[in-house]
Order: structure tokens, then C-alpha cells, then sequence
């Protein structure tokens, strides 16, 4: 049976109301007091039985202790338990009064178009839900990438916050907007919030997995892709390899386009950086790589990103 228009907008309002009822809850406001003043901004509660809320690092500044106020008005101290700058994610863990944590939607792609809500604070304006699309992913804004951008309107003070789709479920943090542009936001994905929190939780700080090389995305021939049985037309190519680096070491060289990564697909930059973040550091990730026609694999040991490139 087909719906009219009314009833149409009728039941995507409900699933609207139903999600900002579900994920609010699950928002804290976190507040961070300092040398460098009062810094207020957004949280999400991951885990309600250690009381373990995900934030954004530039929330949290330098702080060790933070005020975490809950959607029912309850106020409670927070102890910064890890953060990286890179990443822009921190952990924070308070005592809950919420039993239900927020469900991260890790096993999807998101797609252009999608409607997402964003659940914050911005400007003091607690619990504030707003409605947008997902306006493109895998975007790269300095030493951010994989971002998902966003019209939903973000505001300071939605850093830390809730992105989710219609179900309540969280798809990323919002972390920046660029100022200069309208409905122009931007939010860490929600695979990287998972990566960023296990490595929190394992190892009190996160990983940065690096290969050493800088790509592009490179079309290769779809009768040179059949024939070699890519797993597809697009790859990597290689620009430069630091002579340095894991990829070097390895034998990689310019110009060398990599197809996939441990049998993964590598069509693009961004889908071979989710594949290197995504591997422990000091394992193999072996690379199937084109060089002159012919493809050959190399089996790359994944290091830790340098300190000269995180200062």
C-alpha cells in the first residue's frame, strides 16, 4: 500500500522523534576548567557499567579531571583516562546513572544523502537535535581523515557529541566546522571511534599504524584488472615512498600501484589508510601491488607513525 505524502513525512518525523528520545540520554555535557579557561563541550557514553564516555581530545585540553553533567541534570566528576590529538578522541570515565550506553554502527557504510541527526550542546543549549544529511564521507582535513561530512547544523559546544542514523545508533563525533562555509561540519567515524577506544582501553594511549608512503588514487585498465584478477579498476599509486619507512624497507617504489592490502580491496587513499590504521603496529600487512604490468606482493611491517610527523 502506497502512502501519501502526509503519512510519509508523518512516520520519518516518528523515527526522527524515536532516535533523538533513544540517543539523548546517552549525550553528556562535559565540562573542562583550566589554565587555558572553562571549555564546554559534548560526550557520549559507551560503556554504562564502567562509566566510560568518548569526547573529543580539544574538549578535554591538558585537564586530567573533567565535570560530566547527565540528560536528567546529574552532575558527576570524570577522570580523563586517555587522549590523542591526532585522532581528536579522548576517554573520560564517570560514575553513570545511565544503564544503556549508545550502539555504535560500525558495520555499515554510510552514504551520501543519508539522514543523520546531531545531538549536543552547542552554546550552552543542552540537548540540542538537529536533522541534516550525510553530505560525503572519507573526507581529509589535516591530520583528520575518514571524516564524515555533514549540513546537519554543528555548533561549538556539539564537539564530542552525537552524530547517529534514524535508529539511534552512532555514526560518528562531531569534532569541527569550518567557520568560513555554511552547514559545513564534520564528524569522526564512528570504526575509528571503536579503533581509537580499544587501543585506549588496551594500551592507555592509540596506535598510530604507518607505512610510509604518500598516494593517490589511480585508475588502472579494466582489461589489465581482469586479467591480473584485481579485486578491482582502481588502486594506489605511490607518489613517494620515505626512504625511511616500513614501505621502502619492504621494497616498494614510486609509482607502484597497490590493489589491496591483506587481500582487501585498495581503491582508493582513504580505503588504504582505514586498512593501515586498522593493523597493529609490528605486523605484516602484505601489500598486492602493479608494478610494469605485472603483480607482485610485498609484505610490508607496520611501524609506528614517527613523532616528527605528530608534533
Amino acid at each position: 500500500m502506497e502512502l501519501d505524502s502526509a503519512s510519509a513525512a508523518a512516520l520519518v518525523s516518528a523515527g526522527i522523534q524515536e532516535a533523538a528520545a533513544k540517543v539523548g540520554p546517552r549525550v553528556v555535557r562535559v565540562e573542562a576548567h583550566g589554565l587555558e579557561g572553562r571549555g564546554v563541550g559534548s560526550g557520549v557514553l559507551l560503556d554504562a557499567v564502567a562509566g566510560e564516555i568518548v569526547t573529543n581530545a580539544h574538549v578535554v585540553h591538558d585537564e586530567p579531571e573533567v565535570s560530566i553533567t547527565f540528560h536528567d541534570g546529574v552532575t558527576r566528576g570524570g577522570q580523563v583516562l586517555a587522549l590523542d590529538r591526532i585522532y581528536d578522541l579522548a576517554l573520560v570515565r564517570t560514575q553513570s546513572p545511565v544503564r544503556d550506553p549508545a550502539a555504535l554502527a560500525t558495520g555499515e557504510d554510510l552514504r551520501p544523502g543519508q539522514l543523520v541527526l546531531a545531538v549536543g550542546n552547542p552554546f550552552g543549549f543542552d540537548w540540542t537535535v538537529t536533522l541534516g544529511v550525510v553530505s560525503a564521507v572519507e573526507r581529509m582535513l589535516g591530520p583528520l581523515d575518514g571524516l564524515v561530512q555533514t549540513d546537519a547544523a554543528i555548533n561549538p559546544g556539539n564537539s564530542g557529541g552525537a552524530l547517529t542514523d534514524l535508529s539511534g545508533r552512532l555514526v560518528g563525533i562531531p569534532t569541527m566546522i569550518l567557520a568560513q562555509g555554511q552547514n559545513l561540519g564534520f564528524a569522526i567515524p564512528a570504526w575509528q571511534v571503536e579503533l581509537a577506544v580499544s587501543q585506549f582501553r588496551r594500551l592507555g594511549r592509540a596506535q598510530h599504524p604507518w607505512i610510509g608512503i604518500r598516494g593517490a588514487t589511480e585508475v588502472v585498465s579494466p582489461e589489465l584488472a581482469s586479467l591480473l584478477g584485481l579485486p578491482a579498476s582502481r588502486g594506489v599509486v605511490a607518489l613517494e615512498v620515505d626512504p625511511d619507512g616500513p614501505a621502502d624497507a619492504a621494497g616498494l617504489m614510486p609509482f607502484d600501484v597497490i590493489t589491496a592490502a591483506d587481500g582487501e580491496g585498495t581503491p582508493s587513499i582513504a580505503a588504504l589508510r582505514r586498512i593501515v590504521r586498522g593493523t597493529e603496529v609490528g605486523e605484516r600487512l602484505q601489500l598486492s601491488v602493479l608494478r610494469h604490468g605485472n603483480l607482485r606482493d610485498v609484505p610490508v611491517r607496520v611501524r609506528e607513525l614517527p613523532p616528527v610527523f605528530t608534533r
